[in-house]
């Protein structure tokens, strides 16, 4: 089960970095969050590789995965997260996003629904009412006016950066700096150092121009309208100590999906696959194990009828 190795595939726009364990069971893909990279899945093999092909790749600016020239807001990550698959001749796929990774998700099963057999979204929720809904999305057509406008100036501040990069290396390898920036996203440290500093390293070596479009791009209005459409069996893991995304932004997205589960687990924050890799990976597992009951494509209900609707069940984990 060796996750640690890196592959490279060249896309359409590009070379992409991933990660694989696999000998012949149904493709699992992973897609990780804000900030993040395949190294976030590094125990989901020892827990899901019985069941499941892992494919688990770094997107533009991340990781080992260059950064793009053209635009990498959620729309162009769904659309890199498909092209990916069809290069590596998966047909028909179940696919897992963390945080921000969860809103490309979203995109890819409304986008090719075909293709989507199971849909986990970890980490993730949205604006919890109209007012929240209304101010994103202002500031998002607003910053991505400003992005538009900006992109090519800030594209030449890239080898700039690059200098400063040992610098900000050793800042980052130093243990209070470490800890308290993975104290940020992690609700009970682990007491592997390496793994921690490993982390924020990457987290600190995203590329700044990417990251700040993923950032712009949580607020996009195509988030929403898939909603609207996407009909795929949805596992949603949350974490009540998560100080990134409360339980209510969770609740708010749940709320706008027709076939959804939920779980929570307690005592965890932002990274249930690192911070509790036991007990979220047996909820995964035993969502992708249920059988397959056809999809539901029927007009969305009204809001009312949804909700009394929806096939939830809520689970708490310790």
């Amino acid at each position: 089960m060796d996750f640690s190795t890196q592959h490279r595939l060249t896309l359409a726009d590009g070379p992409v970095a991933y990660r694989k364990v696999t000998d012949g069971k149904p493709p699992l893909l992973l897609v990780h969050g804000w900030g993040g990279s395949s190294r976030h899945w590094q125990h989901t093999p020892e827990h899901l590789s019985d069941i499941r092909d892992l494919y688990a790749l770094d997107l533009p600016g991340h990781g080992d995965t260059p950064v793009r020239h053209g635009a990498t807001g959620p729309e162009a990550m769904a659309s890199l997260v498909i092209d990916f698959a069809d290069r590596l001749g998966l047909e028909r796929f179940d696919l897992n996003g963390h945080s921000w990774g969860a809103a490309v998700a979203i995109l890819v099963a409304a986008r090719r629904p075909e293709r989507v057999d199971r849909l986990v979204l970890t980490s993730s929720g949205m604006a919890r009412n109209a007012l929240e809904r209304l101010a994103l999305t202002q500031a998002y057509h607003q910053m991505n006016l400003a992005m538009s406008l900006w992109r090519p100036w800030l594209a030449m501040s890239r080898p700039w950066l690059a200098l400063s990069r040992p610098a900000v290396d050793w800042f980052g390898a130093q243990p209070p700096v470490y800890r308290a920036i993975a104290g940020h996203v992690l609700h009970r440290l682990p007491e592997d150092d390496e793994m921690l500093r490993g982390g924020v390293r990457e987290f600190l070596s995203t590329d700044p121009l990417s990251a700040l479009e993923c950032a712009i791009g949580a607020g996009s209005p195509a988030f929403s309208s898939a909603l609207e459409t996407m009909a795929t069996p949805t596992l949603m893991v949350n974490a009540d100590a998560d100080a990134v995304m409360p339980t209510s932004g969770a609740r708010a997205l749940a709320a706008r999906i027709r076939n959804v589960r939920e779980a929570r687990l307690d005592d965890c924050g932002h990274l249930p696959m690192i911070e509790q890799p036991a007990a979220y990976h047996r909820v995964v597992s035993e969502f992708l194990n249920q059988p397959t009951r056809g999809r539901d494509t029927c007009p969305r209900a009204p809001r009312a009828a949804l909700v009394s609707g929806l096939a939830t069940d809520a689970e708490r984990f310790g």
